[in-house]
């Protein structure tokens, strides 16, 4: 049977600063059909605090500016979600969701390119509170045997749109779901995370 691994991730406060909390589910397909949104509703419907964690050492740390976003700025919809946030994050307390799973939610190319595909408010306002790096911040990711996901894979994220896209082409793109359905699939503008910090930022 095939599937696909979700790896949790949450950070270990240690004098290094470059430990995790590191756990891998296994997320079994029921179908050739069955996508990366189907892998993360499996691990939220079975979610338990149980869940073995280890605490791994990070030997190749990602900027959260590097990593590359699915909407542009405009996509963006919400400025008091993010101080509301930021203010939480400062405080102490991590963004999760009610599962009490990352909010921030990830997949790499065979390119090793991140993708953030769930999560672009709460990684932005990690970014804003003053983290740098992915280990600093609680993520999911999901990955196949392999450890990526294909192109193809990836175009589950435009949606409806995805039919207008071939494999690669994606990264010229980005979906903004605020938008009328007509004018949802947009030109790409922020290359990354860093980008649209900067451009947050500038409108503020």
């Amino acid at each position: 049977m095939n599937y696909r691994f979700v790896k949790l991730i949450y950070p270990y406060k240690s004098e290094e600063g470059n430990l995790i909390y590191f756990s891998s589910i296994k997320a079994y397909f029921k179908k050739k059909s069955d996508t990366i949104y189907d892998a993360v509703r499996l691990i939220e419907n079975k979610f338990s605090s149980r869940i073995k964690e280890t605490i791994k050492e990070v030997k190749i740390p990602v900027l959260l500016k590097e990593i590359i976003n699915l909407h542009n700025i405009n996509g963006i919809k919400s400025m008091d979600q993010i101080k509301t946030m930021v203010d939480q994050i400062k405080s102490g307390k991590e963004i999760l969701s009610r599962h009490g799973l990352p909010n921030i939610k990830l997949v790499k190319t065979k390119y090793s390119e991140w993708i953030l595909f769930d999560g672009h408010h709460s990684l932005l306002s990690y970014i804003i509170a003053g983290r740098t790096y992915l280990h600093e911040v609680p993520h999911l990711i999901v990955e196949n045997k392999n450890g990526y996901v294909s192109d193809k894979e990836i175009l589950i994220f435009y949606g409806i749109h995805s039919r207008l896209l071939t494999n690669a082409n994606w990264r010229k793109y980005v979906i903004n779901w605020q938008a009328p359905q007509e004018r949802q699939l947009c030109e790409r503008e922020q290359k990354n995370m860093g980008e649209i910090f900067n451009s947050f930022i500038v409108q503020i």
